[in-house]
């Protein structure tokens, strides 16, 4: 508080239009203290208090980070609870996001940021990651049937197929690989043929079928005698 003097002493009376300890609102008050001595004069002093909002406004509820599955287009619509805003001084208040719920994703990590605006221009921000992950094998179309063949000459067979395709929703050409190829030779009894395809993510396929190499050739019976006749001995053999 100011003090108040006067040339003529006397009784001196000091006013004002707000005391220390006095709660102030936002913005800008002015305080004013008025002297006035025994003869009525006055003189007056004035200053501001101005009560400024330096506070960012408080974002709550910001969503953890989201893992999901990608669809068979390779995307994902991914949803989630839009956090709420508050702030010390009230006013109005403004909330913007760089994705909305409901917005289709990409394969991959994206992050989403909301930020908070209060009336006078304080700012607040919260982020989370949106990570949409191939978890969906690849398809093999195609895959041959189990297949019988009769052995050659040598007790073994070459054997043919169509090869199966494959494809995947994230990658355009899965790798495709096989235990054996077409044209290969296989040896007599059953052999297990299996295709691997495996996409970008690792993710796999298998298809399997069999060969079975048969043994349907007669065995060949070579120096067979010819008829033969003879005498019988004296026993008549």
């Amino acid at each position: 508080v100011p003090t108040v003097s006067d040339n003529c002493g006397g009784t001196l009376t000091l006013n004002t239009t707000k005391n220390p300890g006095t709660v102030f609102n936002l913005g800008t008050t002015i305080v004013t203290y008025a002297a006035t001595d025994a003869a009525g004069n006055t003189s007056t002093c004035s200053f501001n208090v101005t009560v400024q909002d330096n506070t960012n406004p408080v974002i709550a509820g910001c969503p953890s980070n989201i893992t999901v599955s990608a669809n068979a287009s390779c995307q994902a619509t991914v949803n989630w609870t839009i956090p709420t805003v508050s702030d010390n001084c009230g006013g109005t208040l403004s909330l913007t996001s760089t994705r909305n719920p409901g917005t289709i994703f990409t394969l991959g990590t994206t992050v989403v940021t909301y930020t908070a605006s209060d009336a006078v221009g304080n700012i607040s921000t919260c982020s989370f990651t949106v990570t949409v992950q191939d978890n969906t094998n690849p398809i093999i179309a195609g895959c041959p049937s189990n297949i019988t063949v009769n052995a050659n000459g040598s007790c073994q067979a070459i054997v043919n197929w169509t090869a199966p395709t494959a494809s995947d929703n994230c990658t355009v050409s899965p790798l495709l690989t096989s235990t054996k190829n077409p044209g290969t030779v296989f040896s007599l009894g059953t052999t297990v043929v299996t295709y691997t395809a495996t996409d970008a993510a690792s993710n796999t396929s298998t298809c399997s079928f069999n060969v079975t190499v048969l043994d349907n050739t007669i065995p060949v019976i070579t120096g067979c005698p010819s008829n033969i006749t003879v005498n019988s001995n004296g026993s008549c053999q």
